[in-house]
Parts: structure tokens; C-alpha cells; sequence
């Protein structure tokens, strides 16, 4: 689908249309080019540090933006309500960007790029006698760009180190905090590398995607504070409609919208290591209902008035058991419908009941 054989031109009687179509060929070529080289980086990768596999698979597993959502940033707003307020709105900016890129266009990963190679008999890829290992953890649904990994936890990363960094007036602190985060984010491309879910550039573009996110919000911190939330609500709208739109035009264009499913199922060695949670579709619900929880929540308190820690503690727990217990009766056998609204709603009620509604209860409660 997304090579250059899948678009047609006819520029016969055109110079310019053929001149363009030479930049494309030869960007195109360029791209290929560096996908096979970014391959030796995979196959390093998964023979010198075989040993780190365990951890690679934490980070893969536990360390994804799933379980950022439903776990660690509710552990860290049993701390800060503040804390808490930031990382989820600013997460699920960023998260969002990530799955509405992976919806528009969905870029190879490194196993399905090497085997369309030799399944279509390239002979520089078999000349080059690169082989790579598959895992239970590589059957990946969604595009490869960006890497969501390396998205979601630079900017929680990121966030957290700024709250730490600010109450710490040592230099020294600051820069092992820092060195921290650096060695956090080489453990995570390295387990998206090795797992051969990633190219490099996808695990190095989603880091700097995710630092312009988060500086571009704070750029305009001011100006976002000052909106209404009926504004919020109408470009959360507005951004289901893009996606919705791009849906149709992919349609029309001749494109598969499931491009990405389907060429995890053609080159996933056991289809039953796939899981919905990570298909386009899903990943785009799940961000939009968070966003949507964020708008209904404006205006939002980024510093709160304090209240009692196990107060905070015995209400998100009671929040994050329901928000489980909804997770494990999502309606899945009920069709493609009703499986995404309810999604899209529960997403919406967890993020507006940490940011709203628990902290209003805990102020009652203490007052």
C-alpha cells in the first residue's frame, strides 16, 4: 500500500509531473535505503544484548502508554493532585498526536518491512543475509511511527523530572536526575529495537515529537487557560471528524484504513499474540475519550488546594478498581460499535474523574 508502486501517475506529456515524479522515486528509493540499513541496527541489537531480554520485555510491556493511564499516573496523584492534573492532560495530548499520526499513515515496522523484502524477492536483502528474531511482543497491529513507547514516556519522564528539578536547588541533583531520564529513554529504544518493533528513526522521532508536544503547550500555556470548555469540546469533536474523514479518503483512494492489522496478520508467526488494545482504531478511541475527559474538566486546577494523603489514597484506589473491573467487561462480542463507545466513554469518565470529580469529593470530605 505505502510504496511507490501503489501510486500512479501518468506523466507522459508533462515534464513538470515528471520531474516530480523523479524527487518522489528518488526520495523513495532514499527511504528504502535507509530502512535496510536501520535493519543491521535490529540485528545487532537482538545478538549483543540478548541478555537484557527480561528487561526488554518489562519496558515493552509495563512500560507502555496503556499502563501509564491506568496505573502510574494515578500513583503519582495519590502525591500531587497537581502532578497528577499535568501529567494526564499533557499525556494525553501527546498520546494523541502519536495514534492520530499512526491512523493517517501507518509506517512499516522492522519484520513486516524485511519480509516483504524477501517475499518479494529483493536480492540485496537476501544478498545482506539480515535475520531477525520474532517475538510474542512483536505482533504489533499499529503503525511503527511514531514509536508510542518513546512518546508517552519522554513526556512523563519529562514532566516528573520538571516537578522534582524545581523542588531541588542542587546542580548536582539536577544532573543525575537528568542522566536518569537519558538512560531511561536508551533502555526504551533498545527494548523496541530488539523486540523488532521499531526502526531507530521511529524510536528517535517519537522522543522529539513528544518534547515539541510538551513545549508547544507550555508556549501557549496562557492562551489555552483563558479558552472556554465548550472550545475543547468542539475540537476534541473535530479531531474524531479528522479521523473520520481520513477513513473515507483512504476508501475512496483505494487505501486499506486496516492496512496495518492486515500486515500483522500476514507476517505475525501466531495470531494470537495480537491484541485489539493495540490496533489503530482502539489506540485513537482510547486517546480521544482521555481528551475528551480533559475538556470536560476545564478549567483545570494545576495546583489545588491540599488534602490528606490517604484520603487521596483510598479514593483513587476505589477509582482504579472500578475503572478495572469496567476494562475487564468491555463488551468485545457486541460489534465494532459498541466495543469503541464504550471504550471512548470509559476512557472520558476516568480521566474527568481524576481531574474533577475525585478532587472535589476529597475537599468535601476534609472540609
Amino acid at each position: 500500500m505505502y510504496s511507490i508502486q501503489a501510486v500512479q501517475f501518468n506523466c507522459k506529456q508533462s515534464k513538470a509531473c515528471r520531474w516530480i515524479w523523479e524527487v518522489f522515486r528518488l526520495a523513495a528509493d532514499s527511504y528504502h535505503h535507509l530502512l535496510n540499513a536501520e535493519l543491521h541496527i535490529n540485528e545487532w541489537v537482538q545478538e549483543h544484548l540478548s541478555l537484557a531480554e527480561p528487561l526488554f520485555r518489562f519496558i515493552s510491556v509495563y512500560l507502555e502508554p496503556g499502563t501509564l493511564f491506568n496505573v502510574l499516573i494515578p500513583l503519582m496523584g495519590i502525591l500531587s493532585q497537581g502532578l497528577l492534573t499535568q501529567l494526564l492532560y499533557m499525556i494525553t495530548v501527546v498520546s494523541t498526536v502519536s495514534s492520530l499520526e499512526k491512523w493517517i499513515y501507518p509506517e512499516l515496522r522492522p519484520l513486516w518491512w524485511l519480509r516483504e523484502l524477501y517475499a518479494n524477492g529483493n536480492r540485496n536483502a537476501i544478498r545482506s543475509g539480515i535475520a531477525l528474531q520474532s517475538h510474542d511482543l512483536s505482533c504489533e497491529t499499529s503503525g511503527g511511527l511514531p514509536c508510542a513507547h518513546s512518546m508517552s514516556l519522554m513526556a512523563f519522564l519529562v514532566i516528573l523530572s520538571s516537578h522534582l528539578s524545581l523542588s531541588s536547588g542542587c546542580r548536582n541533583r539536577k544532573v543525575l536526575l537528568y542522566s536518569l531520564v537519558g538512560c531511561c529513554m536508551m533502555s526504551v529504544w533498545l527494548s523496541r529495537l530488539y523486540l523488532a518493533t521499531e526502526f531507530l528513526h521511529q524510536c528517535l522521532l517519537g522522543s522529539y515529537i513528544a518534547i515539541s508536544t510538551l513545549s508547544n503547550i507550555d508556549r501557549h500555556l496562557d492562551y489555552l487557560r483563558n479558552r472556554r470548555r465548550i472550545h475543547f469540546v468542539v475540537i476534541v469533536l473535530l479531531l474524531g471528524s479528522l479521523a473520520t474523514a481520513v477513513y473515507f479518503i483512504k476508501l475512496r483512494l483505494g487505501f486499506d484504513p486496516h492496512w496495518s492489522v492486515r500486515q500483522a496478520f500476514k507476517w505475525c508467526p501466531e495470531p494470537t499474540y495480537m491484541r485489539h488494545e493495540g490496533s489503530p482504531i482502539f489506540l485513537l478511541t482510547r486517546d480521544l475519550g482521555n481528551l475528551m475527559g480533559v475538556a470536560l474538566s476545564v478549567p483545570l486546577e494545576l495546583k489545588p488546594r491540599k488534602s490528606s494523603l490517604s484520603r487521596r489514597f483510598g479514593g483513587i484506589l476505589i477509582v482504579e478498581i472500578f475503572n478495572h473491573i469496567l476494562r475487564l467487561y468491555t463488551p468485545k462480542q457486541h460489534g465494532r460499535f459498541a466495543f469503541l463507545a464504550f471504550e471512548f466513554s470509559r476512557n472520558a469518565l476516568h480521566s474527568l474523574t481524576l481531574i474533577k470529580i475525585l478532587p472535589k469529593l476529597i475537599k468535601e470530605k476534609v472540609a
